[in-house]
């Protein structure tokens, strides 16, 4: 009899415990979605099309970026405050927030999962972190040929636990080596053109490209070459006709991937322009009805959607 009383309390102390845990859960299907006027994120599960978690507290979000951890527990947020957070998406809690700079712009994470990279208007640069306590790894002075020190922007991560980035005022791209221990390995490609404003990579890791706001054109860094050299493509793509007065800087982080086209917002022009991966031709033109600053493309490739 006791011993049977003692199983049905334990039963009971057990049961409402059961009730109380957190259903298991992957994080697969798990994104965010930026709040930028309140400064916080939602957590949503893209397979239940529904609202799982809200987190406030993360800063300026008004040109915020995010990136993913390895194991797609955490979103990395970056805030334009120089703000850098690590929300955790299964509890819905920030786990770690530093404000590592005055004016930020985006940032990455290494190939391995291992580091975050930021970069920065304010003061400038690229800084680097750890992605587990956001411990700082490396400091990267932007500081151009001229001797001025120089905004930052177009931050990619590529293989080799190594990262890509523009140096505006400079018109200079560096690759960043952090593959061995000690201080980053830089090398620095001068003079790529006028006013490097963005960047993206392609999927393979192995064509990066900056967009230049000063002049027509873009520039491309195939990484798989030795040394590493900048070339020109889409040289004076608006020859012969005046560019528009541009409100809204375009974004090549929000360039289309299709087969083996590239769609890249064109800088003062109603159009987008689509490369040819194989060779980075142009290979034709698609007409807009005001000028793009984003092109994101479905995830099938049927369909590019433009804002």
């Amino acid at each position: 009899m006791m011993v049977a009383l003692r199983i049905l309390l334990a039963l009971l102390w057990f049961v409402p415990a059961m009730a109380a845990a957190d259903p298991l859960r992957g994080t697969g299907s798990l994104g965010i979605v930026v709040e930028r006027a309140t400064g916080s994120v939602l957590i949503v599960d893209a397979m239940a099309r529904q609202q799982i978690g809200r987190v406030e507290g993360l800063g300026d979000l008004s040109h915020a970026s995010a990136v993913f951890s390895a194991d797609q527990r955490y979103a990395y947020v970056f805030g334009r405050d120089g703000g850098l957070t690590k929300v955790d998406l299964l509890t819905a809690s920030i786990a770690k927030r530093i404000v590592q700079a005055g004016n930020s712009i985006g940032g990455a994470i290494s190939d391995d999962g291992r580091l975050i990279a930021v970069s920065n208007y304010e003061p400038g640069g690229v800084r680097i972190f750890s992605a587990d306590g956001l411990e700082p790894v490396a400091d990267i002075a932007a500081i151009g040929a001229d001797g001025k020190p120089s905004k930052t922007v177009g931050l990619v991560d590529l293989p080799g636990r190594r990262f890509a980035f523009a140096l505006y005022d400079a018109g200079e791209i560096w690759v960043a080596d952090l593959s061995a221990a000690g201080e980053p390995a830089v090398t620095k490609l001068r003079g790529v053109g006028k006013l490097p404003y963005d960047g993206n990579v392609t999927p393979d890791g192995r064509h990066y490209l900056a967009g230049l706001f000063g002049e027509d054109g873009v520039v491309h860094v195939d990484t798989w070459q030795t040394p590493l050299k900048a070339d020109r493509i889409l040289d004076r793509y608006g020859r012969g006709e005046e560019g528009l007065p541009v409100y809204k800087m375009p974004h090549l982080e929000g360039w289309a991937a299709v087969g083996d086209r590239l769609l890249l917002p064109a800088v003062g022009r109603h159009e987008l322009i689509a490369v040819d991966t194989r060779s980075f031709a142009e290979a034709g033109r698609i007409a807009t009805h005001g000028q793009p600053v984003f092109a994101v493309a479905r995830p099938d490739g049927r369909h590019v959607w433009v804002n």
